[in-house]
């Protein structure tokens, strides 16, 4: 959201629940203050009228400074009161602010050019897993911390792209952190992987090491309840996206300080034998395995089976020679 002055119209694309509850009330404390909000905010669905709604906006408020109109959902009101808005925004209120809450959004129309020139476009849609990182650490840094790069990543695969919950899990980290500015991997393995148990480490060491039996009782441990199967899929990604990065790195010349990622003397000499045995090639294909297991999971197949088919195949010795 825009730091400066209060516009008369935001717009919210996107559905992820989390980042539209974030986003409303940013605005409603940016648009009334203090005011009390049952005097001030007026909530509508998308069969409201575009005359009560400008009536609403054109209202002096009462109580309060500004007065606030939200629309959710709004995406078929927007169709049926397009060129009334359009003229609205011509000469908007300058003590109302409308807020409407649309799942798409065209920034080519007329309207949205409209928004753009006096309102403000919010997106609320979850983006690509691989942008979850800044995500994380802009939660960190609104709490005073810094969250190192592999720290991130590892949350980020081991929660997925749910908000509420790496909030919650960063929350939880900076008050584990207590004093220090950074959360590093070694917070994340103790408060956020901890709520699976030691298993979700004991599975990544397990495949570094080609140790198919203990690969198979850590997936055990780990899958007790419904849903830790993308939980262990998570970490196993997280793995995979390690050593791949890190083989590419080694061939390409850079140094064993350079190219391989931070962690604990042991477990590095580990993940270096493991990298000697095992090409870019070799990963890359255990990588596109992965996301085969993945889409499998997703349309139906069985989680343990699929899972424990993954982690056996990433053990063998053919996939991690040469």
């Amino acid at each position: 959201m825009a730091k400066d002055a209060v516009k008369p119209i935001y717009v919210f694309k996107g559905g992820d629940a989390y980042l539209l509850d974030a986003a409303r009330r940013q605005v409603i404390s940016a648009v009334i203050g203090e005011a009390d909000p049952q005097v001030c905010v007026s909530q509508y669905d998308s069969e409201a009228e575009l005359t009560a709604v400008l009536d609403e906006l054109r209202t002096l408020p009462f109580l309060a400074k500004r007065r606030m109109v939200i629309i959710s959902p709004a995406d078929e009101f927007v169709s049926r009161c397009r060129e009334g808005l359009e003229k609205y925004l011509e000469s908007p209120s300058a003590r109302s602010s409308l807020v409407l809450v649309v799942s798409s959004w065209d920034g080519k129309t007329r309207l949205a050019k409209a928004v753009a020139r006096v309102g403000e476009t919010i997106d609320c849609s979850p983006p690509a897993r691989g942008g979850l990182g800044r995500w994380i650490a802009d939660a960190a840094k609104r709490r005073g911390k810094r969250i190192d790069r592999p720290a991130a990543e590892l949350l980020a695969e081991y929660v997925g792209p749910d908000y509420a919950a790496l909030d919650s899990e960063v929350e939880k980290l900076s008050l584990y952190a207590s004093s220090r500015e950074a959360i590093g991997l070694e917070d994340v393995s103790a408060v956020v992987a901890a709520a699976a148990g030691p298993e979700a480490f004991e599975l990544t060491n397990a495949i570094t090491a080609g140790d198919a039996a203990g690969a198979l009782r850590a997936l055990g441990g780990m899958l007790t309840a419904r849903g830790e199967e993308f939980r262990a899929l998570g970490m196993i990604t997280w793995h995979l996206r390690r050593a791949l990065e890190s083989a590419r790195k080694l061939s390409a010349g850079a140094s064993q300080q350079t190219a391989l990622p931070n962690m604990p003397a042991g477990a590095k000499s580990a993940f270096l034998e493991m990298l000697k045995h095992r090409t870019v090639d070799a990963l890359e294909k255990d990588f596109r395995r992965l996301l085969r297991a993945d889409l499998a999971m997703k349309t139906g197949a069985d989680p343990v089976s699929t899972l424990q088919e993954l982690v056996v195949h990433l053990c063998q010795p053919s996939a991690v020679t040469r």
